[in-house]
């Protein structure tokens, strides 16, 4: 979509949830692509709550609202928490101003009361009612078709259509971007613009968000709140990734993309117009890209609230280096426990396989040697790589002679991840104590302290 000119008015896009429960992928989609248009045209992104649905709303829906917007990392500009220069951000808050806009169309002949009713409706001549969408170019529904629109009911309460046109004028939205499911109801809106005078928004009806396999999301088909992801231990920027482009593509088809670039390159004019299911195996996939890209320190303390820091000894020099070197491991937060938890815990090595292991000569005489390589090698992955690989040449032992036991003696498992990596996130006091512990009359262990920074 072309960016609007020096004449026209600034971006301002607006995501209108009802709180009437966690918020759920496909309008998660909708917030994401509204938040991104805006940030990439300097605009404001608005959330305007449509609270008017009293009997559906639920307790705490609009603080759910925001917690998924804050995780996700999109928060409004303006809204009923941030403030704003149009308040108030809540629909039924707003009721004297739609009831007020509504005197005004009777006022100019634009709207009637019909019969003895009290209702307040707009007046709609024959002919058609032209609007672009993005997506689906110019469409036309016949007035006569539409009736005369109710506006204000006979008890006072204004219609949905009304309130939200009147809500979209007076907060100078330039850009309505929502679902397909609106679509049926743009018409009336456009003849509401047309009352007051004012040039429509443009319009763009995105195309719905499927479950796995096709139909209708649901609770127990794809719709789980956004919040799920997160407790599921999906990273943020990858269900911001996924989502955005579950509708558009990239000009060069990439999809791993930051929030950055996702931001630099989104192009409403790149939408596609069927329906996207939800591919978990493909925001599974992206959930690991990003968190490999993440600075460690910053996935560190993602980890910390999911590992048992406090019984396993963890200081944060231990968080870092695991996860500098354990990231490309995982692809989901929670993976941490079964990947990275282990390594921490101290070896089993009284079980039979690990005893009749650890009492073979060459196994004694492979711990030593790695103890003795370690004592004064670099705490780094690949030095410790290349210390053990060289102890082993100089004892000319064969590597399924020489490292099963020294694995055992540090994880007491037999498969595990890279044993320079393994060390290195185990810190030297750490390393070397165990191979003492495995080994008794190995050298005492010696070092900088019980997680010891890297030297």
């Amino acid at each position: 979509m072309t960016p609007p000119t020096a004449s026209t008015a600034r971006v301002r896009t607006r995501f209108a949830p009802s709180p009437t429960g966690a918020l759920h992928l496909g309008n998660a989609r909708t917030a994401i692509l509204n938040w991104l248009f805006a940030r990439r045209h300097g605009g404001a992104f608005v959330l305007r709550l449509e609270d008017t649905d009293t009997e559906r709303a639920v307790a705490g829906g609009e603080e759910m609202i925001y917690e998924a917007l804050d995780w996700l990392g999109i928060p409004p500009d303006e809204g009923p928490r941030e403030g704003g220069p149009f308040p108030p951000y809540r629909q039924l808050a707003r009721a004297e101003r739609h009831r007020a806009r509504a005197e005004e169309l009777l006022e100019s002949g634009k709207a009637f009361r019909s019969g003895g009713e009290t209702a307040i409706r707009l007046r709609i001549e024959s002919g058609p009612v032209e609007f672009t969408d993005l997506l689906k170019g110019t469409l036309a529904i016949d007035g006569d078709d539409l009736g005369d629109l109710v506006l204000v009911r006979s008890d006072g309460r204004p219609t949905y259509n009304f309130a939200v046109a009147v809500d979209d004028i007076e907060m100078e939205i330039s850009h309505v971007i929502r679902g397909v499911g609106h679509l049926s109801n743009t018409p009336k809106q456009v003849l509401l613009y047309r009352a007051f005078g004012v040039e429509p928004p443009a319009f763009v009806h995105i195309p719905t968000v499927l479950a796995p396999g096709g139909g209708k999301l649901s609770k127990r088909r794809g719709a789980a709140g956004v919040l799920d992801y997160r407790e599921r231990g999906f990273h943020p920027d990858a269900v911001l990734n996924y989502l955005s482009l579950l509708s558009w593509s990239s000009e060069d088809g990439e999809e791993f993309l930051s929030r950055e670039a996702l931001v630099e390159r989104i192009d409403l004019d790149r939408l596609g117009a069927a329906d996207a299911e939800v591919d978990e195996e493909k925001m599974t996939w992206l959930s690991g890209q990003h968190l490999r890209a993440e600075p460690a320190e910053q996935l560190a303390r993602d980890w910390a609230p999911r590992l048992d820091v406090e019984g396993l000894g963890l200081d944060d020099a231990d968080l870092r280096r695991a996860a500098e070197v354990f990231a490309k491991r995982t692809r989901l937060h929670s993976d941490v426990t079964s990947e990275v938890e282990p390594i921490y815990r101290a070896p089993e090595t009284g079980g039979s396989a690990a005893r009749e292991l650890l009492s073979a000569p060459a196994s004694e005489t492979a711990i030593r040697l790695a103890h003795a390589a370690w004592a004064d090698t670099a705490w780094r992955p690949e030095p410790l790589a290349t210390a053990l690989r060289g102890a082993m040449r100089d004892a000319g032992l064969a590597g399924r002679t020489f490292f099963p036991p020294v694995r055992v003696a540090l994880t007491g498992q037999l498969h595990g991840p890279d044993l320079g990596e393994v060390a290195y996130a185990l810190g030297r006091e750490r390393t070397l104590s165990r191979l003492s512990s495995a080994m008794p009359s190995a050298p005492a262990a010696g070092g900088d302290g019980a997680g010891g920074d890297p030297i």
